[in-house]
């Protein structure tokens, strides 16, 4: 199995390097794209020596050399791209070894398979960065908690049931990117989870090992994760995207009000500062009329199916 390893990068001249190389020690790996995306801390010259020093290794950047955000990096990378499989890992994370050793078993022993996902795992760099973590509610491990078959996954993933996998879990063939630029450019967070729930619906992915990680996340000050002061607005963002290309894609209602449910209950949360200890975001509000104005049926199937899962929480 062949795969090209896409990885991002903005200001992380610390630690591209160390996602490099473990890369590289992939046997599956042939190419390293880094798309370095107009750092302020000297990640391009770290990207340049990185090119120079491996062969397999090719640094790319936006045609206006500016910084237009991971999704569109990622994007720009498996355009640049050359091996059957593509693989992703952000610059401050880094590979385990046998990252690949299932996933090939896997894919090689069947061609009606698009894709493996499997767990990652969280390096936190220091005593801050683990309480932060902690605070957020996360495990030890990031990773779906049951074997889903593929027709089901994008259900799962839309309902937020049974766990959820990370980019640097995954490996998809190539040819099974639904268009040109899968990932929402417009989203500066959350582009990520979005592309997985997309391409869930899209293409058949399976799951590899599901309870050891393949793959480190690293925690650290400068995760823009842990960092934003609104993510309940930008979770928001993105199911309102992802709503919006649920009806241009006409996908089955059921699945259309679900996103719908959480577009709504993400704008109620942005919008109060409910449960996120965030300042609230009041403007977004009267969105979430006009949504229900606009949308009747789907607002009464997203009530229908709130009260359902109170219902099994409260069992």
């Amino acid at each position: 199995m062949r795969v090209s390893v896409v990885i991002p990068v903005y200001n992380a001249a610390g630690f591209v390097r160390r996602a490099v190389e473990s890369a590289l020690e992939q046997e599956q790996t042939v190419q390293v794209v880094l798309v370095e995306d107009d750092s302020t801390d000297g990640s391009l010259a770290v990207c340049r020596r990185l090119e120079s020093q491996y062969e397999s290794v090719i640094l790319v950047r936006h045609s206006d050399g500016g910084n237009h955000g991971a999704g569109a990096s990622r994007n720009l990378g498996i355009q640049r791209s050359d091996a059957p499989f593509v693989a992703f890992l952000d610059a401050d994370d880094f590979f385990l070894k046998g990252r690949f050793s299932m996933a090939q078993e896997l894919l090689e022993s069947n061609d009606g398979i698009d894709g493996v996902y499997e767990a990652i795992g969280v390096h936190c760099q220091d005593d801050e960065s683990r309480r932060k973590w902690d605070e957020k509610g996360h495990g030890k491990l990031t990773t779906m908690h049951e074997r889903i078959p593929p027709e089901k996954l994008c259900d799962a993933l839309i309902e937020y049931r049974l766990g959820y996998f990370s980019l640097d879990g995954l490996v998809v063939r190539r040819s099974s990117f639904w268009k040109k630029d899968p990932f929402f450019e417009e989203l500066r967070l959350h582009q990520d989870t979005a592309m997985t729930i997309q391409l869930a619906y899209y293409a058949k992915l399976v799951p590899g090992r599901l309870k050891e990680p393949v793959t480190m996340r690293r925690v650290h000050s400068g995760n823009r994760y842990l960092s934003s002061s609104n993510l309940h607005l930008t979770t928001m963002k993105m199911w309102d995207t992802l709503f919006t290309w649920s009806l241009r894609e006409r996908l089955p209602k059921g699945r259309i009000a679900n996103i719908f449910r959480n577009a709504l209950y993400f704008r109620l949360l942005a919008g109060t500062g409910r449960f996120s200890g965030n300042r609230p975001s009041p403007t977004v509000l009267p969105g979430l009329l006009w949504r229900t104005v606009c949308h009747p049926h789907l607002t009464i199937l997203a009530l229908r199916e709130h009260r359902r899962r109170r219902g099994l929480s409260r069992n």
